[in-house]
């Protein structure tokens, strides 16, 4: 278990979303900070929330990432709590051989980058009497759509990554937790959201997320998550049909 309040906190992909939801869930008890890719959207999510720290940083780049951790060292020390919510996907035909190109970039963002920031900050967190990493992963990797196959694919790396480091990390001050989202109602979808499917709001998700946080759950499946992970076992043929109807 972890309390909410008087951590210092990291989320990546958070100027908008569920990212910028959870720094505002946050931001009363906490020092927050965010990065994106966008200094545009990261100077309004400052507007909204003024004790917001911003910092502009490509999580795929190997680079960015360096420069993101050495101002992290410098200015915030005390980091406790890394939130891994950055996340995207490239849509795309299977059965088209340029489908090569999505696998490149839902593996870079969605697998990678959160991989190589977790090892990264392992040091930082692992100095600290109580730490947490959050990993944002999605219900799909029980029941993948198969025009998303890649992110789908990563998101699954992820989640057994999770598991892989929780154990690693068993005997450590530094908790593992995994967040696997249903549908969320934000421009993630690009204003094309699945059909026949109802999203939780941003603000929901939030929640949810900082609820396993707080009550020390390994694996948190709200809704339709826990859903698909039973359709994958008793009905696993009907589970996809409907995900990709």
């Amino acid at each position: 278990m972890m309390k909410l309040s008087e951590n210092t906190v990291l989320i990546t992909g958070g100027s908008e979303g569920v990212g910028l939801a959870l720094a505002r869930a946050l931001i009363a008890n906490n020092r927050v900070i965010v990065c994106g890719r966008s200094e545009e959207k990261l100077r309004r999510a400052k507007a909204q929330l003024p004790g917001l720290h911003t910092e502009v940083c490509d999580v795929t780049d190997a680079a960015q990432r360096d420069s993101l951790l050495s101002r992290l060292r410098g200015d915030f020390p005390e980091l406790n709590l890394l939130i891994n919510n950055a996340g995207g996907k490239w849509p795309c035909d299977l059965l088209d051989p340029a489908c090569s190109a999505a696998l490149v970039a839902d593996m870079a963002l969605n697998f990678t980058a959160p991989v190589a920031l977790t090892s990264q900050l392992l040091p930082l967190l692992r100095e600290r009497p109580r730490a947490a990493i959050v990993n944002i992963t999605s219900g799909l990797v029980y029941l993948p759509k198969a025009e998303q196959a890649f992110y789908c694919a990563a998101k699954a790396a992820l989640h057994s990554y999770s598991r892989s480091l929780r154990w690693a990390l068993r005997d450590s001050a530094v908790s593992v937790c995994e967040v696997l989202l249903p549908l969320v109602g934000t421009n993630f979808h690009r204003g094309r959201p699945p059909r026949n499917l109802r999203a939780i709001s941003a603000e929901r998700a939030a929640e949810l997320v900082l609820k396993g946080v707080a009550s020390g759950a390994r694996e948190l499946r709200p809704g339709k998550s826990a859903l698909a992970r039973w359709l994958d076992f008793l009905a696993p043929h009907r589970g996809l049909a409907a995900v990709n109807g």
